[in-house]
């Protein structure tokens, strides 16, 4: 083999992995970047700046792969034959290849999934219940199918290692010097592409933002860049240290204009005496997305819940905080934006603050439900640190009801029977309760008891948006389930003995994923969750409340809004929430926040760039007030502040795990 052959053989494998690339990335960009935008005048140069931007990093991973290749190629003959040599190299070519490939393709189902490259979600392969997960997978994706595909091109770059080393390029002799120019030249090149600049620091995380929209952003990176920032983001996010008190404040003033995260609910005599029972349901996939394509006739996606959502207040101008439910669970419950913090180096710590102690102290007793296993998350011992009284998962609820079993899959059981408890223990009780339940039934594979029989479904309400007609239809059965069974309890409760002291809310954990939307005019939809909250008239009597359903929030806005409800002169940890159903609303906490997503009255954006999208029609009739269009810059104050209020999530939970220095 010759050093020719060498370089001949490095630069068309260089070209290969690049090809496949490119066309992998103009594939992901048709899939997920709307013809609007394609077709507008004013995207084209960020959507060029993508397709080079993208190719440099597609470049540095090329270069790293073939480095050790190129750099020991022509010193393993000193070791062993031609044809040795290039099967070893061949093999070398294969496994990194099949690595590359497969990981560039996962991204893209990935994407499908989130809305977003690899991030830390990625890691719930391992801190979720790992085979249920990989079962998700096989389900949902073409996994066998795409693995095949992924392997050929592999074969394909180990093939054309193998013969260019021995065969192709074997008679191509070159002057030495002129070889050993090349190889210079070819290592500089290399050298290069691996920097990915030249005057300014390496191709890194800085260099994605090529566009305002952050739907071409993150298109940028390929699926081995992005891989490596979420191991990067995560061994920083597990890390907790003690934090400066000073910063904290600096970070409050910039953020709300105050100087302490603790606040105290109004002193309410009736409250005081009378305190209700509180239930807040975390529904699983209770997305925006779908609920826009209800209609009570032909789509009928809310089944018993429609009267509820007629009678009481429901928001939906409304987002949540994350896009997962492990997330969800944390930032709700822990207030941490670190989802693994039940499995983290803080797992054995008990905060000093939490909803469910927020209750305790006030004399009651706290109750956690999951139609799931409680070892998921390792919830099954933290909760109890965090102040729950009594934890029930699956295996419990079978207990209770036995023909729950029959509903078992390998996420959960049916939901309903998760209800049913929460109503046995309400009926039983004799002293107030916080129940929280999390629903498990409405994720995929989308199944619903066999006794439960979907009615008024349109698969064609999700044609060109979800998947095919029969993944469409079981998709809509079971959002319909879900919010059934959610209806059926709320009626159960309401006509119970019980039903005037029961204060019932619930909420989406994050929206239906791998459904197709148009950026950036339903952006907001996008990652919408609605907050419906039933306060009986009796105690809405002995409250001050003001329904506006155009007022914006998030998850952050949920426990504020029980605590003024139902506890009387209460102090409790607050990062930005208010009570959405106060007389006045708190301007400083006015906004939504979502860890893509930011949005006020103002309008929203991704948090990261200089413009936002106006709303289109802040006073329209849902779903209208939830479209935007029309950009517009966003001033460098509330780019600040976005900034300072992303920092505080961080500085906060560090505060809580570790304290001050």
């Amino acid at each position: 083999m010759s050093l020719a052959a060498l370089i001949f053989t490095l630069w068309i494998l260089f070209a290969y992995f690049q090809t496949i690339l490119f066309l992998h990335r103009r594939r992901m960009a048709k899939a997920f970047i709307s013809a609007e935008i394609h077709q507008s005048e004013q995207y084209q140069s960020a959507l060029k700046r993508m397709t080079t931007r993208g190719a440099r990093f597609d470049a540095k991973v090329i270069a790293i792969v073939l480095a050790p290749f190129f750099l020991f190629g022509s010193a393993s003959l000193a070791f062993f034959s031609i044809n040795t040599t290039a099967i070893f190299w061949s093999i070398y070519i294969l496994i990194f290849a099949i690595a590359l490939i497969g990981i560039v393709v996962g991204n893209f189902y990935y994407y499908k999934t989130y809305n977003n490259y690899y991030d830390m979600f990625m890691f719930g392969l391992v801190e979720d219940d790992t085979k249920a997960v990989l079962k998700n997978i096989y389900d949902d994706y073409p996994v066998i199918s795409g693995s095949l595909a992924v392997l050929a091109l592999a074969l394909i770059s180990a093939g054309i290692t193998f013969y260019g080393l021995s065969h192709w390029f074997l008679a191509i002799e070159l002057h030495w010097t002129l070889s050993s120019l090349l190889f210079v030249i070819s290592l500089l090149v290399l050298a290069f592409f691996v920097r990915g600049t030249i005057r300014s620091t390496p191709l890194g995380k800085n260099h994605a933002q090529v566009a305002s929209l952050a739907v071409i952003n993150k298109l940028v990176p390929n699926g081995v860049i992005a891989m490596e920032w979420a191991f990067g983001d995560r061994k920083r996010n597990i890390n907790f240290e003690a934090v400066d008190l000073e910063q904290g404040k600096a970070l409050m003033q910039q953020a709300f204009g105050t100087e302490s995260l603790l606040e105290r609910t109004p002193k309410n005599d009736a409250l005081a005496e009378t305190k209700p029972h509180v239930v807040l349901a975390v529904m699983e996939s209770f997305g925006t997305n779908y609920l826009v394509l209800d209609n009570a006739e032909s789509n009928d996606l809310l089944g018993n819940l429609r009267l509820h959502f007629e009678r009481d207040f429901v928001f939906k101008r409304f987002i949540s905080d994350y896009d997962g439910t492990a997330p969800t669970v944390a930032s709700l419950y822990f207030y941490s934006p670190i989802q693994n913090i039940s499995q983290s180096i803080a797992q054995q710590t008990a905060l000093p603050y939490s909803p469910f102690k927020t209750y305790k102290q006030q004399g009651y007793r706290t109750v956690f439900i999951t139609s799931g296993g409680l070892m998921w998350r390792n919830l099954g011992n933290y909760l109890p640190l965090q102040g729950v009284d009594e934890c029930y998962d699956q295996n419990d609820i079978i207990e209770a009801f036995p023909a729950a079993k029959a509903t078992l899959s390998y996420w959960g059981i049916a939901d309903e029977y998760a209800f049913a408890l929460a109503q046995k223990l309400l009926s039983e009780s004799t002293e107030p309760l916080f129940i929280n339940i999390l629903s498990i039934t409405n994720h995929p594979p989308y199944e619903i008891p066999p006794h439960y029989q979907a009615e008024r479904i349109d698969p064609n309400s999700l044609a060109g948006k979800f998947g095919n007609e029969e993944e469409n239809r079981k998709s809509l059965a079971t959002y319909q389930y879900a919010n059934n069974a959610l209806g059926n309890f709320i009626t159960n409760v309401s006509q119970s003995a019980v039903g005037n002291q029961t204060i019932i809310a619930a909420t989406g954990d994050h929206h239906v994923r791998c459904v197709r939307f148009d950026a950036p005019k339903q952006n907001f939809m996008a990652k919408g969750v609605p907050f419906y909250v039933h306060v009986p008239t009796s105690l809405q009597n002995k409250l001050a409340i003001q329904f506006d359903p155009n007022r914006i929030g998030s998850h952050k806005d949920i426990l504020p809004t029980l605590y003024a409800l139902s506890l009387s002169d209460t102090e409790y940890w607050n990062i930005g929430g208010r009570n959405m159903l106060a007389l006045e609303d708190d301007s400083k906490y006015a906004f939504a926040y979502n860890e893509n997503l930011w949005a006020d009255q103002e309008g929203v954006s991704d948090g990261a760039s200089d413009v936002q999208y106006c709303w289109q029609n802040p006073t329209a009739r849902y779903p209208e007030n939830l479209w935007v269009e029309q950009l517009t810059p966003m001033s460098a104050q509330k780019k600040a502040r976005i900034e300072a209020y992303k920092q505080l999530l961080t500085w906060q939970i560090n505060y809580l795990v570790k304290g001050t220095k």
